[in-house]
């Protein structure tokens, strides 16, 4: 079977980009948690929109796109409740969900809150081989020419706040989907692998109008290496702030955003990598826009209190 050059590289990159991207994680969730556990539904404000559209290796054709939007508000003091939808597309493999997102806020003590996620959702994975450059059409690698799987599961997320330190144990898959495609060599690929991810962050107090947010993120992906990210995002009045992200792989990220009369919200994010694939590509580039509508003092909405403190 004869392959041209281009595709070849996807059958290289593209099996190992789905394994580890199962669960794909954008990296603006620094300025909206909102897309990364569900725990943080409704915490900062009384309703907000987010759109954000991440192009990997640009210039290169077929290199992941990925669009999400996220859309939450507080139906009651102490509940928030949201939905997030994504579109990954890589060569010729696509991935799609549409989650919908519940949390529970409750305050133990002064200062001291837990709050509780869960996130039911459909997922649907898909290969396409029918774009395949062969010599011989009848090839067996070929038959099906497209495999889709559809399942439904469902995510959970259990967070710990101190003040301005978060620290979030979740699971974006609480169940393993199996490929009916057992026969198939793509199965794997299609196979959707339990999650687990934990995410702490802190914002230090730098004064009156400045702040340092810290940012660690620990992924584990079944049938994947694991992988962490930490960063550090200097913060001016919650208006302007600017940041640097490493990721495990030799990933360096920088972004920078600002907010524009405290509703909407303007971030960029550019990525690039020490791998080979830098020197072919124009990098990682990832845009954000958002409105938030906060409460009359603009503060986070107050969770349920267990006691009057």
């Amino acid at each position: 079977m004869r392959i041209n050059r281009l595709l070849f590289l996807l059958l290289l990159v593209v099996p190992g980009f789905l394994n580890a991207q199962q669960y794909p994680v954008l990296d603006e969730y620094r300025i909206n948690p909102g897309i990364l556990a569900p725990s943080f539904t409704g915490m900062s404000s009384l309703f907000q929109v987010y759109l954000t559209q991440r192009n990997e290796w640009t210039g290169m054709p077929g290199a992941p796109v990925t669009g999400a939007v996220n859309i939450e508000g507080v139906p009651y003091q102490n509940m928030g409740l949201g939905t997030n939808i994504l579109i990954n597309k890589a060569g010729m493999v696509r991935y799609f969900s549409v989650n919908l997102n519940y949390a529970y806020h409750l305050q133990l003590a002064t200062n001291h809150f837990l709050h509780f996620g869960i996130s039911p959702g459909l997922y649907q994975n898909s290969i396409d081989l029918t774009s395949l450059v062969v010599s011989d059409p009848n090839d067996p690698m070929l038959n099906g020419g497209k495999n889709t799987e559809t399942y439904v599961n469902c995510g959970a997320s259990l967070m710990y706040s101190f003040k301005t330190l978060n620290i979030c144990f979740g699971f974006p898959y609480l169940f393993n989907n199996r490929s009916l495609y057992s026969d198939s060599q793509y199965s794997n690929y299609l196979t959707m692998g339990a999650n687990f991810q934990l995410y702490l962050n802190y914002l230090l107090d730098l004064g009156k109008d400045w702040g340092l947010q810290f940012d660690v993120l620990y992924r584990n992906v079944q049938y994947s290496p694991w992988l962490i990210d930490a960063g550090l995002m200097v913060k001016y009045r919650e208006m302007i702030w600017l940041g640097l992200l490493y990721r495990k792989g030799n990933t360096i990220a920088v972004n920078a955003g600002v907010s524009i009369a405290s509703s909407f919200v303007i971030g960029y994010n550019y990525e690039f990598s020490g791998s080979a694939m830098m020197g072919k590509s124009g990098g990682t580039h990832e845009v954000t826009l958002g409105y938030t509508l906060h409460g009359k003092d603009k503060k986070k909405v107050p969770p349920l209190k267990i006691k009057d403190y």
